[in-house]
């Protein structure tokens, strides 16, 4: 009876410790994100964007420190230009605006976002910061071929460009956190 209880008793301390060490771990990384979501950039930009995304996304509300956060938040940004690239690259009928320069801007944001998580890897948050600042160059030639056209695919495309700048905000605020 007495290994019995021993057992009983040292399962139940590794459940509550076990219990205890992811609870502290996702604190930490609440209050993480909190940290990127009230930087002033994302305030200025799009803050509930940024709390909803960040902490319904399993990758960000897993990662153990800032630096991969951080790096979990630029992959993020990078996948959503990807999608807005294959939106462009799939318009079947021609466009109102430039197709090829809007794609292309997209994919340079793609690039920018390769690039500085590669920088990041290299502990070069200036540069890193450079790469993801120019992408808003390349959503404002998209803003610019789109401009007021009011067909339903221009509409689209505006609207997720804009939605994408609020994304390139929450890596800015996140690579301000390094």
């Amino acid at each position: 009876m007495t290994s019995s209880s021993n057992y009983f008793f040292l399962v139940s301390l590794v459940v509550l410790l076990l219990f205890f060490l992811g609870s502290t771990l996702t604190m930490a990384s609440t209050k993480d994100i909190d940290s990127i979501c009230n930087d002033s950039f994302v305030h200025n930009h799009n803050k509930t964007l940024c709390l909803q995304t960040l902490t319904t996304y399993p990758p960000a509300v897993s990662a153990t420190n800032m630096v991969n956060l951080v790096k979990v938040t630029v992959d993020l940004v990078r996948t959503q230009a990807k999608k807005r690239a294959g939106f462009v690259a799939g318009l079947e009928k021609e466009p109102t605006f430039n197709k090829t320069m809007c794609y292309e801007s997209y994919i340079s944001i793609v690039e920018n976002f390769r690039s500085a998580r590669l920088e990041i890897e290299d502990n070069d948050a200036q540069t890193a910061s450079y790469d993801i600042m120019v992408s808003f160059d390349q959503t404002k030639i998209v803003k610019d071929q789109v401009g007021k056209n009011t067909d339903k695919t221009s509409k689209r495309l505006m609207e997720m460009t804009l939605v994408m700048e609020d994304f390139i905000a929450i890596a800015v605020g996140a690579i301000n956190r390094i």
